[in-house]
């Protein structure tokens, strides 16, 4: 199974809500508190990676923090200057950050989450509720 990892605020609804389902569905991850740990270069990175469009994708542009600092401001930032604003400001990364080695949700999403239940899983659950349907 694969690892699943969480960037959470404890005052994020979005991310508890994350959690919530991703508990309800007895799926095993790792929950790291941003705002209490700061962010590693190494998981920034690995989340960059699963970015289409890089850190616009994982900066709250409602922060007031965002608003102080401004796009322009953090488009001109490098890797490792965006990492120091990142693990000094942690209200600037959204919450919740789900990801694995290839897959990568920002927010929270019902449908979208689904994608973390491994595939087999998903093919029985599929195949029991056609049994369902099929017996009813």
């Amino acid at each position: 199974m694969e690892k699943i990892t969480v960037l959470w605020g404890p005052s994020c609804g979005s991310a508890r809500r994350a959690c919530q389902w991703l508990d309800e569905h007895n799926l095993d991850y790792d929950k790291v508190n941003v705002v209490s740990q700061a962010i590693s270069m190494g998981t920034l990175k690995k989340v960059l990676s699963l970015t289409e469009y890089g850190a616009e994708e994982i900066i709250s542009k409602r922060s007031k923090t965002y608003k102080k600092f401004g796009q322009k401001h953090i488009d001109s930032l490098t890797i490792t200057e965006l990492h120091k604003l990142l693990v000094n400001y942690p209200s600037l990364i959204k919450k919740p950050i789900i990801f694995t080695h290839n897959k990568l949700q920002v927010g929270f999403n019902a449908d979208e989450i689904r994608s973390f239940i491994p595939r087999e899983t998903r093919r029985v659950t599929f195949a029991q509720m056609l049994e369902v349907l099929h017996n009813a």
